[in-house]
């Protein structure tokens, strides 16, 4: 059995935290964004026009501030700044101007999102 990894934006990320009464979610999601803020074992990536994330970076990631990364992680509070994700892989994606074929402009957010999950 595989691990199922939903892509979501920040506002689901309660739906996957593991206090969730339902047994069957997984809070193991995918996330993709722009990184920030770097800030010692913590990151900010912005995911468009729906929010930001905090991210928890493992010792050997190696995130760039201005670059398209997706992260791979466990949903979990962060002290004082409420739902984040503890990251266990990234992808990066390069600089987000590059990547206009992916998002094209006459998709709204919500199109593009039932296209990509």
């Amino acid at each position: 059995m595989s691990l199922q990894t939903p892509r979501v934006l920040p506002a689901h990320l309660h739906a996957f935290h593991p206090s969730n009464a339902n047994p069957h979610v997984t809070n193991t999601v995918r996330i993709l964004g722009t990184v920030t803020a770097l800030r010692g074992d913590t990151a900010t990536i912005t995911c468009g026009d729906n929010g930001d994330v905090t991210l928890i970076l493992k010792p050997d990631s190696h995130l760039q501030m201005g670059k398209l990364v997706e992260v791979v992680g466990k949903v979990t509070d962060v002290e004082g700044q409420g739902l984040g994700v503890r990251v266990l892989g990234s992808f990066d994606w390069g600089n987000p101007s590059d990547c206009g074929m992916l998002f094209p402009s006459f998709l709204d957010r919500e199109l593009w999102l039932m296209v990509v999950l």
